[in-house]
């Protein structure tokens, strides 16, 4: 051992010989090429000067001892000329980032072993280098250069920097001055911006913007329903001014499935920005209904799973999910920072009903490459365990189906296709018919089966109307109202108030969902109203007619371990799910840093090896009411809070202007005060309150505040003195409403 130890050493001591000996003939190659190109031997190109000339000009020529040259990174050379630069407080740097900066600034282990170059040849060859232009350089050669950069301008996997150079950096790219790329780097930094304006702290009307420089696509535009104190609203939908003030920046929009929550906003979207709309073929009919019924024109185009776009600088991929919806699509964006993975609404169902399964290799293969960012659902990551198959409710319904004595009546989603397609199945092989009733029902029935997305048996389906003259036990009646919706045919139903179906004793009920949070009290009423005629209702988790279409915990944390996001984003869900996904992100290996929960109008920030939460965009919500889209607000809904709470008392009355004995004339009351109530109290039983308010507003009324200049002060005065009556008298406070005409 000692013997060998001693030869190693000695054969150490050689090579360090050699390497002395090449180096020092080299140096003299220098000097050589500089004294040449001082004499004019060799001409220098006008207005440069060549590296080993202004080297020799600037330092002394060093002895033999000198060691070899090491070349510094860029930037070092920025940090020496410019500076570093200024890092925002709210700035988060990845750990492993300081790792490979560090590990980049250490010396080269040593040269190549090799024969060195004659002094003649070694000048020639870098006087020729001196007044040759530059040379395209190879792929890998362009590789190799960009791996020289920082730390934090380089692309998460070596994999995706040889596809974004191949199609970006054809050339070797020059380098600039020490001091100009430390301003350029601060230019480039923090480009890549992911701004949500809906479906962050709340369920529903989800909306994300993903914004590079000039260039900014838009995933999904969905509605919420309306809260209930939300009286009168119709839908509720993102506020999307700040899309609106950058609308000749949007190249795109995508859409991912066709729920509401994804697509209903689209058509007041589309009416204020043009933009094409890609998305599957069953999305894009379902958002073609929507169009017409809105008189909208738009240029929308079908696309596949794995199928690419291009939209500006970014690169959208198209990824098959499974979910309660068929041609439900997550997106790979590829940016000039790295890959955005988006996976929206899913599940991973390993038998899905239409044989489609989500596409784990393209998932599993996209994390193997680099994914800079993940943004994944949130909505059951509370649910420990697995989501259940679809599947498993097609037996259920069967069972129900055989064993009703009566009519049978379900409700789900109406986008719910593969729902229906099973209730289609079940009723075919129990030998019933199936009626569709409520419009948003009939409308995707008609829809999905053109289009081959929904099987109907053959003479299974009949019109609504025949559905009294046929037997009971034969007949299924699918409606809209699994949310309890006011107007839904459901409700309707189990409130009597339906035209054509009629609750009846022995009729068995189907609630083949469960409740959006928010919903649980609109439908425990439709139960109950469904108890006292007579039906039984199916509605608890417990009987397995029901199985959600989004993830549970293991199926989450799976799709983390395929995709191996740098970062992590949870969506679509309330604060408490967002939070929850980031726990369980955290669970399988993620730094706590690098999970990031955000809130609707906030934005993220991204560069390649950091992120920052920076400003905020105008977001909230906009209320549809009718035709009406954003013109009720909370003022409005105030005085409807207020209307339904205490109703409201409308004054009237007239006065004219009559002639006294002097010249000028006095004003006078000649009809009125009339006093009308609505919501507030029985004005037959209640008429000494009535007589009470009355002669409150006849004394008010005097003369002096009839002048046509005090009339806004008497109505002021008789608003204020009846709301204190009302409250001492009845302990209400309804809206006060006076009008005060002149004749």
């Amino acid at each position: 051992m000692t013997e060998n130890k001693k030869n190693e050493g000695e054969k150490k001591k050689g090579i360090d010989l050699v390497v002395r000996s090449a180096i020092d003939r080299l140096v003299s190659a220098e000097q050589d090429a500089a004294a040449m190109a001082s004499a004019g031997a060799v001409p220098a190109a006008a207005g440069r000067r060549t590296k080993t000339a202004a080297a020799s000009t600037a330092e002394p020529v060093r002895q033999q001892s000198r060691k070899p040259r090491q070349r510094k990174p860029k930037a070092a050379e920025s940090k020496e000329t410019a500076g570093s630069p200024v890092v925002a407080p709210t700035e988060v740097v990845a750990p492993e980032a300081k790792t490979v900066a560090a590990a980049k600034t250490q010396p080269p282990a040593g040269k190549k072993r090799g024969r060195p170059k004659k002094n003649a040849t070694a000048a020639t060859s870098m006087a020729s280098a001196a007044v040759q232009p530059a040379r395209a350089v190879s792929r890998k050669a362009n590789v190799r250069a960009y791996s020289g950069k920082p730390a934090d301008e380089q692309l998460p996997t070596q994999s995706f920097h040889s596809n974004f150079l191949a199609l970006h950096h054809d050339a070797a790219p020059s380098k600039p001055h020490a001091a100009a790329a430390a301003s350029k780097k601060g230019d480039r930094e923090y480009k890549l911006k992911i701004i949500p304006l809906g479906g962050l702290g709340e369920v529903g009307k989800n909306m994300t913007l993903i914004q590079y420089a000039d260039d900014i696509i838009v995933v999904d535009g969905g509605v919420s329903f309306p809260e209930n104190d939300m009286f009168g609203v119709d839908l509720v939908i993102p506020d999307y001014s700040y899309l609106i003030e950058n609308k000749d920046k949007v190249r795109a929009f995508f859409l991912t499935h066709g729920h509401e929550d994804h697509i209903g906003a689209m058509p007041y979207i589309l009416n204020d920005i043009q933009a094409p709309v890609y998305s599957a073929p069953l999305t894009l009919g379902l958002l073609r209904g929507k169009l017409n019924e809105h008189r909208i024109n738009a240029d929308l185009r079908q696309v596949a799973p794995r199928e690419e776009v291009t939209a500006g600088l970014f690169r959208v991929e198209f990824v098959r999910l499974t979910h309660s919806i068929p041609d439900t699509m997550g997106l790979a964006v590829t940016t000039p920072v790295g890959v955005i993975l988006l996976i929206s609404d899913f599940k991973m169902d390993l038998s899905p009903i239409d044989g489609k399964q989500m596409d784990f290799g393209r998932i599993s293969a996209l994390g193997e490459k680099g994914v800079l960012l993940l943004m994944s659902d949130s909505t059951n990551a509370e649910r420990e365990g697995f989501t259940g198959s679809e599947r498993s409710v097609g037996a259920n319904l069967e069972r129900i189906f055989f064993n009703a004595p009566g009519r049978i009546i379900v409700t789900t989603f109406a986008s719910h296709v593969h729902r229906v397609q099973q209730v289609m199945q079940a009723a075919f092989k129990a030998g019933r018919k199936v009626a569709v009733c409520g419009r948003g029902m009939q409308n995707m029935t008609a829809i999905a089966a053109a289009m081959g997305y929904l099987e109907v048996p053959d003479k299974t389906l009949v019109d609504i109307e025949r559905i009294q003259d046929m037997p009971a036990d034969q007949t299924v009646i699918l409606t809209t109202g699994s949310q309890g919706e006011m107007m839904a045919g459901l409700t309707r139903m189990a409130a009597g108030e339906h035209k054509q179906v009629q609750i009846r004793e022995g009729d068995t009920v189907v609630i083949s969902a469960t409740p959006i949070p928010g919903n649980d009290r609109m439908v425990s009423r439709t139960v109950d109203n469904l108890f006292r005629r007579g039906a039984y209702v199916y509605y608890e988790r417990a009987q397995h007619i029901h199985v959600s279409g989004h993830a549970s915990q293991e199926e989450l944390k799976l799709l983390l371990n395929l995709a191996k996001p740098r970062y992590f984003m949870p969506i679509h869900g309330e604060h408490h799910m967002l939070q929850k996904h980031a726990m369980l992100a955290q669970q399988v290996g993620m730094a706590a840093e690098n999970t990031i929960v955000m809130e609707n109008g906030q934005v993220l920030e991204l560069a390649r090896r950091s992120y920052r939460a920076t400003r905020s965009v105008e977001s909230g919500r906009v209320f549809v009411d009718g035709l009406g889209v954003g013109d009720v607000g909370a003022t409005v809904l105030r005085e409807r809070r207020q209307l339904s709470e205490g109703g409201v008392i409308v004054v009237s009355m007239t006065y004219s202007h009559e002639r006294g004995r002097g010249r000028s004339p006095v004003p006078k009351l000649v009809a009125g005060p009339d006093i009308l109530t609505r919501g507030f109290i029985f004005e037959k039983e209640y008429e000494h309150i009535i007589g009470e308010m009355k002669e409150k507003v006849v004394a008010l009324s005097t003369p002096e505040r009839l002048a046509d200049s005090n009339i806004n002060d008497l109505r002021n005065q008789i608003r204020s003195q009846l709301s204190k009556f009302v409250i001492e008298r009845t302990g209400r406070r309804p809206v006060i409403m006076v009008a005060v005409s002149v004749m």
